[in-house]
């Protein structure tokens, strides 16, 4: 991967952060993509001397289009990385409504949906291309931290990561998606943190290995979705959950 680059979305915290960290130690260069600045500049730091940022809210799609359309194709990536999502709020889906519908699926598919269209074809002029989308042990089975709209969306996200691998599978592209289940990221543990003690201590018991996944362990399997090795590996979902779903 030495000499690649490579876009990562929500690489300001948590996964995306991790990914951008373990890729640039790589020899990747890497583009962190957020909306929060001060995010930004504080994971920058963390990354080697020159790493671009670009402040961007994906989901904001006339935005990202006329940051792509503003690239040189010699500086598109050869490896994205969605990471944009989540959702910790817990609603029955008897209180749902359409906007917590239309909010899940703006906030966790519609970043993937632009970037991955955009940036796909100059990955096919090239004939190499890495692209991975994170969705979630929700969007597998269901979820115990969250709601039936967060489930749906990330559904959407596996769906969406099938059919591009797909119509790109002869090209040299690969699409690929990976399922996590709980991640010890900073706002899941806050999360964890506002749980009442009974409820944490239910959510533990569900749980085969007694514990959340570390952000190394989940940055492990993206990683080897962006490299050589995953060359023959396209539409897969990639389990991350330590047992919760098998």
């Amino acid at each position: 991967m030495n000499g690649q680059r490579a876009w990562i979305t929500g690489g300001a915290s948590g996964i995306g952060a991790g990914v951008a960290r373990r890729l640039a130690e790589l020899g990747v260069a890497v583009v962190l993509i957020d909306r929060d600045a001060d995010a930004l500049e504080a994971a920058a730091r963390m990354l080697p001397a020159g790493t671009a940022t670009l402040e961007l809210d994906v989901t904001a799609t006339a935005r990202v289009t006329e940051a792509v359309a503003a690239t040189d194709p010699d500086e598109m990536p050869d490896i994205l990385v969605n990471s944009v999502g989540g959702d910790t709020r817990r609603i029955s889906f008897t209180d749902l409504r359409e906007p917590d519908l239309m909010q899940s699926v703006t906030e966790n598919l519609l970043g993937c949906f632009t970037l991955t269209r955009l940036c796909a074809p100059a990955m096919v002029r090239r004939g190499r291309g890495r692209i991975v989308n994170l969705a979630s042990i929700a969007g597998r089975s269901y979820s115990i931290f969250s709601n039936a709209a967060y489930v749906a969306a990330k559904a959407a996200v596996i769906g969406y990561t099938k059919q591009c691998a797909y119509e790109l599978a002869a090209t040299g592209v690969v699409v690929n998606a990976v399922a996590h289940g709980p991640i010890a990221t900073e706002r899941l543990v806050h999360a964890q943190h506002a749980m009442p003690e009974e409820r944490r201590r239910d959510v533990m018991n569900r749980l085969p290995m007694g514990r959340y996944g570390t952000l190394d362990e989940a940055v492990g399997a993206v990683v080897h979705l962006c490299g050589d090795d995953a060359g023959y590996t396209t539409g897969c979902v990639m389990d991350v959950n330590g047992g919760l779903h098998i």
